[in-house]
């Protein structure tokens, strides 16, 4: 994807969709083409314990996830087309289905990361005030027109995005809806971003972030970044 992308983005915001979504992007310090997060995790399902990752985000929905070991860290990558893994720099399998779970997680992250709910085909509608959370202001309702997945997205008073729902794959363990709730907001390069997210699947506790240190990014990461760890950016 290139630069052009973040012009539509910020096009779209000013007016195409000069909504609570444009506020959103707007609040959280203006467009962001790619993250990269270093965070220290307390992981309670799936491999319980104390663990620290790093994960790379880029639109539209790039994403690598990079988890340290005592021997050689793992890598998970995926480039918006193959899901590869990785020991080390040793490829260990690819996966080019559909159905790959981390093509799920990074679907979560780009919803998250709101620029891509900008695209067009892309279905944004406002949540009622009834139906909001308790503790949110506001919130959207999300369609992708490939997957036909459904997110939910709210936000607190000051237009900032604070909690995430949605479908997430992580088999072999679990799977189903997951629920981010993002506070400890801090200003990292002019961007208001959380350093402290909490995870449930299906309603049962899953991990909680603090982040060790968060990096974002002026430019979109290309898709041949995502090939092998070794030509992901660092933080």
């Amino acid at each position: 994807m290139k630069p052009a992308l973040l012009v539509l983005v910020a096009l779209a915001a000013c007016a195409h969709r000069p909504s609570l979504l444009a506020r959103a992007i707007e609040a959280r310090g203006g467009p962001l083409p790619a993250v990269v997060r270093v965070v220290d995790v307390d992981v309670e399902r799936g491999f319980p314990g104390a663990w620290r990752w790093q994960t790379i985000f880029s639109i539209p929905d790039r994403y690598a996830w990079s988890l340290t070991t005592a021997d050689q860290p793992d890598h998970y990558l995926f480039d918006g087309r193959v899901v590869r893994a990785f020991i080390g720099d040793a490829l260990v399998s690819e996966d080019g289905s559909p159905t790959a779970p981390l093509r799920s997680q990074a679907r979560f992250a780009a919803v998250a990361n709101l620029d891509i709910l900008l695209l067009p085909g892309v279905q944004v509608a406002d949540i009622a005030s009834p139906m909001l959370q308790p503790g949110t202001a506001a919130g959207i309702a999300v369609v992708f027109p490939d997957t036909g997945d459904r997110y939910a997205v709210y936000f607190d008073a000051a237009a900032l995005a604070v909690r995430v729902e949605g479908p997430a794959d992580f088999s072999p363990f679990a799977k189903g809806i997951l629920v981010a709730t993002y506070d400890d907001f801090r200003t990292v390069q002019s961007f208001r971003l959380p350093h402290r997210t909490r995870y449930e699947l299906e309603g049962h506790s899953l991990a909680t972030e603090q982040a060790v240190r968060i990096c974002p990014l002026s430019e979109v990461i290309p898709a041949s970044a995502f090939s092998a760890p070794t030509t992901l950016p660092d933080c």
